[in-house]
């Protein structure tokens, strides 16, 4: 979120205070991402700690809300375990809570992870991409040992389908003139409109194959871009869990099918210990999902629940440019995936 929830601080702090024992001296709003505000909390003995904060009124983040209850425990569970140590984890409560709701947020307290995100540090050198690909396979060889812990199973779940037809129909519908982010959204968007239906056309019947597919499903993240990877004294470590899910290997690698392929791929099995079978089709149905989620996540936004035009004009930004001017470039992106898997044989 760009601009942050409407309370006061010091009634933050004292919420804080009061569950978790802790002395706030002072928090930090934290202008990024839009499944949940953020901020980074400042205790007096020096101890600091992030903190999620989901709005009751918002869909968006009441989903976020439903998602707590299977990525806190496991998140928790890997780290004191020991089976993946460089990870954000909950905070727990005094009463052994590991979140809190008052009136009409929940919060979420995590450790405070030191260092820079990786967010703008793409193109990633090949040292940072074997990082990345060995860290995706030590996640994906916990999956034995998470038995106990109940996780979302991939379904291949395309049920934005129905709020993005109506987010087209609103544009299609009459616009304030007067609102000029409304304005922009509708050239942008309505002059692709047959091109959207498209491809929502096929990642439909990509989601019917895949479903018929027998692939093994490991733990994924499910979000692997640089800004959930912090970089701190050489290691790396991954943060927001909120997508975590058992699904094939590809949800993981399906970030990274560009020209870096063959030395993730490398790496990856490398650390595996054994080679892998990737489905073109799965990272192209995991590719054309996740756009075109992202801009119905982004139009729902601006239409309907954005109260901030500077929330609007950062999602407009988003639609622009880390959505439909990527589209063009996933065949591309794919046909190297083929060849290096070709080589390979």
């Amino acid at each position: 979120m760009q601009v942050s929830y409407p309370m006061e601080d010091i009634t933050l702090i004292n919420i804080l205070d009061k569950a978790y024992g802790i002395q706030v001296e002072y928090i930090y709003f934290i202008p990024m991402g839009d499944s949940a505000y953020s901020y980074r909390v400042n205790c007096a003995n020096g101890d600091r700690y992030y903190l999620k904060l989901f709005d009751h009124q918002n869909d968006q983040q009441k989903r976020g809300i439903e998602r707590l209850k299977y990525y806190l425990p496991l998140t928790s569970y890997m780290y004191h375990q020991s089976l993946f140590k460089y990870t954000t984890f909950p905070i727990k409560t005094l009463k052994g809570d590991f979140q809190i709701t008052i009136n009409n947020i929940t919060t979420v307290l995590f450790n405070f992870i030191q260092g820079e995100t990786l967010a703008d540090a793409y193109p990633f050198s090949e040292e940072i991409l074997t990082d990345i690909a060995q860290s995706v396979a030590a996640i994906q060889q916990i999956t034995p040992y998470i038995e106990d812990i109940i996780l979302l199973t991939e379904e291949f779940d395309i049920s934005f389908e129905d709020d993005l037809e109506k987010c087209m129909i609103a544009l299609d519908s009459t616009i304030n003139p007067n609102d000029y982010i409304k304005q922009a959204l509708r050239e942008q968007v309505m002059v692709r409109k047959a091109r959207i239906f498209d491809l929502l056309n096929l990642v439909r019947e990509l989601r019917g194959n895949a479903i018929n597919l027998n692939k093994e499903r490991v733990l994924c993240h499910g979000d692997i871009w640089g800004g959930n990877l912090i970089r701190h004294e050489n290691k790396l470590y991954f943060i927001d869990w909120e997508s975590a899910i058992l699904a094939p290997p590809e949800f993981d690698l399906v970030g990274y099918i560009g020209q870096e392929f063959e030395v993730f791929l490398t790496a990856y099995e490398e650390h595996l210990g054994h080679s892998v079978e990737v489905d073109l089709d799965l990272l192209r149905f995991y590719s054309y999902r996740h756009h075109l989620r992202n801009l119905t996540n982004w139009l729902m936004n601006i239409l309907y629940r954005n109260t901030e035009q500077a929330q609007n004009e950062n999602d407009l930004e988003m639609i622009l440019y880390h959505c439909i001017n990527r589209w063009d470039s996933i065949e591309a992106r794919l046909k190297n995936v083929e060849a290096v898997l070709e080589k390979r044989k």
